[in-house]
């Protein structure tokens, strides 16, 4: 028996194989969606701020120190989500937080 013959079988197959793989493409997020990369905030669901609101500033650094387990990246952000939407914040786009902002003032009659 020769022994030849299934190496060379494994040889062209592995050949044929790398035929079929294609080039991987660049492949952009569909529209509304943030790159991976850029840094997500929170924004009140009524869109008020606590900039000029020191009351709203305190309530929002209590409702983090309880939510957010390790602040400082979007994943732990993303593990708030569910525990910070319960107390009126949405999860947003940094780019996106005066323009979300804008609309639920517009949405709660402000």
């Amino acid at each position: 028996m020769n022994h030849r013959i299934p190496a060379l079988v494994a040889v062209l197959a592995a050949v044929a194989l790398a035929g079929c793989v294609s080039q991987p493409r660049q492949v952009s997020a569909p529209p509304g969606l943030s790159p991976v990369s850029e840094p997500l905030t929170w924004v009140r669901k009524d869109g008020q701020s606590g900039r000029a609101n020191p009351a709203l500033a305190d309530q929002f650094a209590a409702d983090r120190a309880d939510c957010v387990r390790a602040p400082g990246d979007n994943a732990a952000l993303r593990e708030a989500e569910a525990c910070m939407g319960n107390r009126g914040y949405a999860l947003v786009p940094a780019s996106q937080a005066a323009s979300r902002a804008a609309q639920y003032r517009r949405m709660a009659g402000y």
